[in-house]
């Protein structure tokens, strides 16, 4: 059994492709997956509007109000954080629905959750732990990251964490999905492996991964 953390944002849709692919794989070989939150508005400093901000500030900043109920439903309610990201993130990378209260409400609605959970999205003492979570994915694979990151445990025991992999879109087949897994357990759980790295070809293909 291979036990990983994964790193996600619900904003990201490299991230949300990746996440679909290790569900894929998961289904095919010994994985035990830790879902771990990461928001991207911490990591960037993007919880203040500023007048030099980059593009997708505003969208981070939807997607941390959004971070805050799955902290909350997780810790509180034991509600799966897998689940949480899964329902988010179909409504808004595959449906293209914004993270506002509404989508807030249809997600705590479809999961069972209690509706009140609504008024942690604005909840900042929810910071603290979001940004303790980011930092063990920071402490394990370094500053520079983002989000798909994942982290293996090494054989001697030490946390081995990597942006990636970022996938263009879902494999087109099973075969190519576990043929990369399995290059990438073998490269990411040695401690001399550092990066590998080419340009994009292109955008993300979110609806690759809707028939996942």
């Amino acid at each position: 059994m291979t036990s990983i953390e994964f790193y996600y944002d619900p904003s990201c849709p490299f991230c949300w492709i990746t996440s679909r692919w290790l569900l894929q794989v998961q289904a095919e070989r010994e994985i035990d997956i830790a879902w771990r939150q990461f928001s991207l508005a911490l990591k960037n400093s993007e919880l203040e509007t500023s007048d030099k901000e980059g593009d997708h500030a505003a969208t981070h900043r939807a997607s941390h109000r959004v971070q805050r109920v799955i902290r909350q439903a997780t810790t509180e309610h034991g509600a799966s954080g897998i689940e949480l990201y899964s329902e988010f993130g179909i409504r808004f990378h595959i449906m293209e629905k914004g993270f506002g209260d509404d989508m807030i409400r249809e997600v705590l609605e479809a999961k069972k959750l209690p509706a009140e959970l609504l008024a942690a999205a604005d909840d900042t003492s929810l910071d603290s732990a979001l940004q303790a979570e980011l930092d063990t994915a920071i402490d394990a694979a370094g500053q520079d990251i983002g989000v798909p990151t994942i982290v293996f445990t090494g054989k001697d025991g030490k946390r081995l964490g990597y942006f990636g992999p970022v996938i263009n879109e879902l494999p087109n087949s099973l075969k190519e999905s576990l043929n990369i897994w399995d290059g990438l357990e073998k490269l990411a759980s040695t401690s001399s492996f550092y990066e590998i790295k080419r340009t994009r070809p292109g955008g993300p293909n979110v609806f690759s991964a809707a028939r996942c």
